[in-house]
């Protein structure tokens, strides 16, 4: 019988999602405490008997801190949804008569145009039938009623931008990515983008279940590429441990421009990583580092101006750069020996990385990884596993 009920549970009553971790469980209760603090603060601040906090915020809170990302948290969402369970809701008690057929045609006609407006909010359920059960509403009150919904409305909204981004550090409103490259400037879809998942894809199966989607379309592309990476790894089974260069050249801070110059052609390589007397990464020097630092781009000047930013000032002040530290790239996105190759694979195609350090537990350079060390690992590893 309890084994029977168990199965019943799984099957019907439990919902078929992963659980918060604890550290989102306490964000979420944390945004959601201050947010309706601060709500009832500015109530309270308003003047007495005007204002109060209505219980429908308590349920915005829970979804706009526990679900921040979900369509129902955006912006437009709540705008739209307290708006029109408002709206109906005035209307709906004052033409019908019978409080129960009033609050059951408020909360019916907010979740019709909720749909045909999309901007499904499930807590305008709630404030339309708080709102029709506080009726009747003579002209004086409606507009009294409708201030008191948008000052909650705009209180906890706020309370979301402010918190959800400076305190919680989560993006919000979750917004969508935008076509093209950033990285080049150009229409194309980043590399990773062009095969998988498309718009028309998604747009297909949500049409064919034909019921809402309670997650955003980038947020189901990104749940989808992160299933794959996890499974990449399950197959291939490659870190950076595995592919890594680890007899390395390396540069110091102040190492001269024409120095590392020298090395850079004698060995054929592009980039060069900037140690510390411990050799601890401090920062990555490129070619590219070398062109930022001209004007003039064209065939002509170029091969003057790297004449002449090569070659060491005499004296003891310069107006250009003479060391690697001084035209190095100090933000430098570093991976560790057990760093699985999927990560890299992000880093080194959409974000335009060549290059990719690896480090030990002290921040100490102990190999490089490049677009061709994962490009000959994954040929290899595939070619094995079709032999």
């Amino acid at each position: 019988m309890i084994r029977a009920f168990r199965r019943f549970a799984r099957r019907y009553l439990v919902a078929d999602t992963i659980a918060l971790s604890p550290a989102e469980r306490w964000r979420s209760a944390l945004g959601a405490l201050l947010a309706v603090g601060v709500c009832g603060l500015l109530m309270h601040a308003m003047p007495i008997g005007a204002h109060w906090l209505i219980a429908p915020v308590g349920a915005s809170a829970v979804i706009l801190f526990a679900l921040s990302h979900s369509p129902l948290a955006q912006p437009w969402s709540v705008i739209g949804g307290y708006l029109v369970a408002t709206l109906v809701s005035l209307a709906s008690v004052n033409v019908i008569p019978y409080p129960q057929a009033a609050a059951a045609v408020a909360v019916a006609a907010s979740i019709w145009l909720m749909a045909r407006l999309n901007c499904f909010h499930p807590p305008a359920g709630a404030l339309a039938l708080f709102l029709v059960l506080d009726g009747p509403y003579p002209p004086g009150r409606m507009l009294e009623t409708l201030e008191l919904v948008a000052v909650n409305m705009a209180a906890i909204l706020l309370a979301a931008l402010l918190i959800n981004n400076f305190v919680l550090g989560r993006r919000y409103p979750l917004g969508l990515e935008g076509a093209g490259d950033p990285l080049h400037r150009t229409g194309d879809t980043p590399p990773l983008a062009r095969i998988g998942l498309t718009h028309a894809d998604l747009e297909q199966a949500v049409r064919t279940l034909d019921t809402f989607v309670d997650i955003q379309e980038n947020e189901l592309v990104r749940i989808y590429n992160l299933a794959v990476d996890h499974a990449f790894d399950r197959h291939i089974g490659l870190s950076c441990g595995d592919i890594m260069s680890r007899d390395l050249v390396t540069v110091q801070f102040g190492t001269e421009l024409e120095e590392a110059w020298t090395l850079l052609r004698a060995h054929k390589i592009k980039a060069l990583p900037v140690v510390d007397s411990f050799g601890r990464l401090i920062g990555i020097l490129t070619v590219a580092d070398y062109l930022r630092q001209m004007d003039d781009t064209t065939a002509a000047g170029l091969a003057v101006r790297l004449q002449g930013l090569l070659r060491r000032t005499p004296g003891e002040h310069s107006e250009k750069a003479e060391v690697v530290g001084q035209i190095m790239t100090a933000q430098v996105y570093a991976a560790r020996a057990d760093t699985p190759i999927s990560e890299l694979v992000l880093n080194l195609s959409d974000k335009g990385m060549h290059h990719i350090p690896v480090l030990d537990e002290t921040r100490k350079v102990v190999g490089m990884v490049t677009q061709s060390d994962v490009i000959a690992a994954l040929y290899k590893r595939i070619a094995l596993a079709r032999a």
